[in-house]
């Protein structure tokens, strides 16, 4: 009988002489002088506490029970959005999707064995291109927040100056993801507030922020619908007083609002980027995401525009159209420390989502869903305001999907939370976390997915709650 050499642990098959000849590769003698760099004082003395293992089926027993005590939209009605949003998904999206020619492909380096994908892509680009009315789309990023973030590297790389102005009322991650690109480079976020009243943006102090900045301004930002679910109706006084001041002007889109309301780029947005989870991507506690990122033909901006870019031309020796990746100003590419990113790939499969999902709708099913989600709004936000005890809407401008209500101060927020959720009901986001000027304030969402039975029901239960409660 063959004599093996014993395995040190089932899933790590090395052996002892194996390790041995991999040490002395590398010029030690035992792991623990491997990893002697470590201080001793930060090295574990004991044995980690460990729970004794399972068997596969009493870890799906186990398993189930802790997911058990999640609720899904499924049982519960949601109006909770603040940048991912419920919304109807065609079976065919994941039917076409979980082929193992899109679900098993990775990034398709070798164009002649990879033109399915590439070309999905290609079509990716070629429809966010026309709904954003912009010339130039990449083959996507990994979500709103970090396109934000590439937006205003590219708006220093482009024009050399380090001042970036973005709204106060950004949602709060997507904040927080901004800083974390920008504080290496050493670009300025600087914020400009909200009008009190209308919850768009404060146009005359934006003006004097940019006048301030002049001759640092590299960029101005502006989501259109807003954080608060405004739609900024002054985009066009956005946009002169960005060129005014030579920056570029950049807006942040929900790609389903463009059913209704006008392009970026047919009100002089130079670059577009937006979250596509709500073009096919189930909420999936929260990710993977998918970033939208168009620019306008300008040779300046196409050359300093992260990610890359899938092109169509004809094969060498035939008429053929051929697909291939271009303008692949990546780190890992030839670009090395020149590259414009470090975001290693895209997310293709997500992309890929979004394209089934926009094929199937169509520019009249967009603005049939645009449509759907404004009046359902509308109609939460009118029901809201007959009840006594509760604002709604909070600020005075019009609202797309989303809208704030704010209930009474002698009413307890917290017990309202928890009046709703026992009767599954998920209200919407509170706000007085991360702005505390909003006391009392919740950020309400209303899809196509939000039934009237479920609207009425959630007004009924605020009706019950506050004359519970003295109202």
């Amino acid at each position: 009988m063959t004599s093996y050499q014993r395995f040190i642990h089932p899933y790590l098959p090395q052996t002892e002489t194996q390790i041995e000849t991999m040490l002395e590769s590398i010029g030690v003698s035992t792991i623990g002088e491997l990893f002697s760099e470590i201080p001793e004082k930060l090295r574990l003395k004991e044995k980690l506490n460990l729970p004794l293992s399972h068997s596969e089926q009493e870890t799906l027993l186990n398993v189930k029970k802790i997911l058990g005590k999640n609720k899904t939209v499924d049982e519960i009605s949601s109006f909770l959005g603040a940048g991912i949003y419920q919304h109807f998904i065609p079976t065919v999206v994941s039917t076409l999707l979980s082929r193992s020619e899109f679900y098993t492909s990775y990034t398709p380096y070798a164009p002649e064995i990879s033109q399915g994908m590439l070309q999905a892509l290609w079509e990716y680009q070629s429809m966010i291109a026309e709904i954003t009315r912009l010339d130039l789309v990449n083959s996507s990023m990994y979500d709103m927040a970090t396109a934000l973030g590439e937006a205003a590297l590219m708006c220093t790389r482009v024009t050399r100056k380090e001042v970036f102005l973005v709204p106060s009322y950004l949602q709060p991650e997507r904040f927080q993801t901004l800083l974390t690109y920008t504080q290496g480079p050493g670009i300025s976020v600087k914020t400009y507030p909200f009008d009190k009243e209308t919850g768009k943006a404060d146009l005359y102090a934006l003006a004097e922020l940019a006048k301030s900045h002049k001759n640092q301004l590299s960029g101005i930002y502006l989501e259109n619908p807003n954080f608060w679910g405004v739609i900024e109706e002054d985009v066009q006084e956005v946009e002169k007083i960005t060129h005014n001041m030579e920056g570029i002007f950049v807006v942040g889109i929900d790609p389903i609002s463009l059913g209704i309301l006008t392009s970026p780029g047919e009100y002089g947005a130079d670059i577009a980027i937006g979250e596509g989870q709500s073009i096919g991507l189930p909420m999936n506690f929260g990710g993977p995401l998918l970033g939208i990122f168009a620019v306008k033909n300008d040779r300046r901006l196409s050359r300093a525009m992260p990610g890359r870019i899938i092109g169509i031309s004809t094969e060498v020796k035939s008429s053929k159209r051929a697909f291939t990746m271009t303008l692949q100003t990546r780190e890992q590419h030839i670009r090395r420390e020149k590259a414009t990113s470090n975001i290693c790939t895209n997310n293709a499969l997500c992309a890929l989502a979004s394209t089934i999902f926009l094929s199937l709708l169509g520019p009249i099913g967009l603005k049939r869903l645009a449509e759907i989600c404004m009046a359902r709004t509308t109609h939460l936000l009118e029901e809201l305001r007959s009840i006594e005890g509760i604002k709604s809407p909070y600020f005075s401008g019009v609202p797309f999907k989303e809208f704030i209500f704010q209930l009474d101060s002698k009413f307890s927020s917290k017990e309202l939370d928890f009046f709703l959720q026992s009767n599954n009901i998920q209200g919407g986001l509170s706000l007085q976390k991360y702005f505390p000027e909003l006391r009392q304030c919740y950020l309400s969402a209303v899809t196509e997915m939000a039934k009237i039975t479920d609207i009425d029901q959630f007004t009924q239960k605020i009706r019950e709650f506050i004359l519970k409660h003295g109202g």
